[in-house]
């Protein structure tokens, strides 16, 4: 048989009999024969891999976005190169430009930082398409984002409705948009509620168990100490309810407690808790249909997708206690 012949049907082209074509697949049998994707990728012009990059893949919300990421470019003939910065801006930059080096088609990232001039440099220098998650960059790319804000402001408005007044917010680094936005939210149901802000109920940190642990366990050492949690991370969250067990607190009577994510939160939460759900996989599924949008149409202005969020009550949430804490 000739190269071409051969050719046409490992890749499906025209003019192939079916006799070709059971030969050719006998002899890939017999002789274990792999195509060299190098070589694949310099006739195509195109590796068919998309670099994925998050800070740790450890986190729940990151797995679940990234299996939906990885689903949807696998339908489309993709493959997902992932990548964990492990919290270190050095080591983010090295990934951006080994992504870079190994020719990726395109990259779906959620930086450490905004503002870290050697990674925004690096973004930069990309000559590939890439859709940001979650962040707020000075890039012209794709970005697909949620609407943290309005769900914080649905939560305060229900903790108020139930007689809170003290609410303690919990949430990774408010020098990150996820951070801003919650907290943009937080202070805006407070003002339209007339309630005033406190400032020692809000707490940004960096999304650790034994951060949210101390921070909680301060908070319930005062005086008037909050009676509600929205605690937004589940590493945030666990710390926060181990401070709250400790001291014989429980979830839903003398503390209420407001959570973020999926459904699957509370797979394993008594009471079911209160959340600000958004769909996670949605997030996945959508940055990888707007990085093929832009891989088949590179021409188009770069474009912003947000997904809303809702709250949905559980049973994490009660009237505020009537002892415990002043109504502030």
């Amino acid at each position: 048989m000739s190269i071409g012949s051969v050719s046409r049907v490992l890749n499906g082209g025209p003019y192939t009999s079916e006799d070709l074509v059971a030969r050719v697949t006998a002899a890939v049998r017999k002789l274990g024969y792999q195509p060299d994707a190098k070589a694949q990728s310099l006739r195509r012009g195109s590796s068919r891999t998309i670099g994925c990059l998050v800070t740790d893949i450890a986190n729940p919300l990151y797995a679940a976005c990234v299996s939906a990421l990885e689903t949807r470019l696998a339908a489309d003939g993709y493959m997902m190169l992932l990548a964990c910065s492990q919290y270190d801006a050095g080591r983010e930059v090295e990934l951006l430009k080994l992504f870079e080096a190994r020719g990726m088609d395109g990259l779906v990232v959620a930086t450490l930082s905004e503002s870290d001039g050697p990674t925004l440099q690096a973004l930069r220098a990309l000559r590939m398409p890439a859709v940001v998650l979650d962040r707020q960059l000075d890039l012209a790319e794709d970005f697909v984002l949620v609407d943290h804000r309005s769900g914080v402001v649905s939560a305060v408005q229900y903790l108020a409705s139930l007689g809170h007044r003290r609410i303690a917010l919990f949430t990774p680094g408010l020098d990150l948009r996820p951070g801003r936005e919650r907290a943009a939210g937080y202070r805006e149901a407070h003002k339209a509620l007339g309630l005033k802000v406190d400032e020692r109920l809000v707490r940004g940190f960096s999304n650790q168990i034994h951060t949210s642990y101390d921070e909680m366990s301060q908070l319930l050492r005062l005086k008037d100490r909050p009676t509600a949690v929205i605690a937004l991370g589940n590493r945030i969250l666990s710390g926060a309810l181990r401070a709250m067990h400790e001291v014989g607190l429980t979830m839903g009577q003398d503390m209420s407690v407001v959570a973020i994510g999926s459904d699957s939160v509370n797979e394993f939460a008594f009471p079911p808790a209160t959340l600000i759900r958004f769909d996670v996989e949605a997030f996945g599924k959508v940055a990888a249909e707007v990085l093929l949008e832009r891989l088949r149409h590179p021409e188009l202005p770069p474009r912003q997708v947000t997904l809303s969020t809702q709250l949905v009550v559980g049973a994490s949430c009660g009237p505020r206690p009537r002892t415990g804490a002043t109504s502030g």
